[in-house]
This record gives C-alpha cells, sequence and structure tokens, in this order.
C-alpha cells in the first residue's frame, strides 16, 4: 500500500517543521511512484519555498530543494 496526498502533506510538514515554521503545503503531482510537493516556509532568513519529491511506496523524502 502506497502513501496518498494526506499522508505526503503530514512528512512534508513533519520535515520542514525541523528548521522553518511552515506557511503552507501544496502537493503539486504524483507521476512514476513519486510524489511532488511544495511547501512555503519561514525562517529567520526570510520565507522561502522548498520543493520535495516523495517516494509514494516508502514516504522517504527522495530529495529537497
Amino acid at each position: 500500500m502506497g502513501f496518498g496526498r494526506k499522508r505526503v502533506e503530514e512528512i512534508t510538514r513533519d520535515f520542514l517543521q525541523q528548521t522553518h515554521e511552515v506557511r503552507n503545503i501544496k502537493v503539486k503531482g504524483f507521476e512514476n511512484g513519486i510524489w511532488f510537493v511544495e511547501g512555503k516556509a519561514h525562517s529567520s532568513s526570510g520565507e522561502h519555498v522548498k520543493k520535495l519529491r516523495i517516494d509514494g511506496k516508502t514516504g522517504n523524502i527522495i530529495s529537497v530543494e
């Protein structure tokens, strides 16, 4: 069983909250078993958009930009 949209949002929020104040999370799409998610986060250096790729089967974060 894979990870759905709601769980992917939770994974993204949990990851970003480690170092940022999370403002907004958007699931941008799902392709070839990979979720594409954007999170707006605020830190002491300002607001940033983080782009994550999450494996749809394992829930592991593949990359963060």
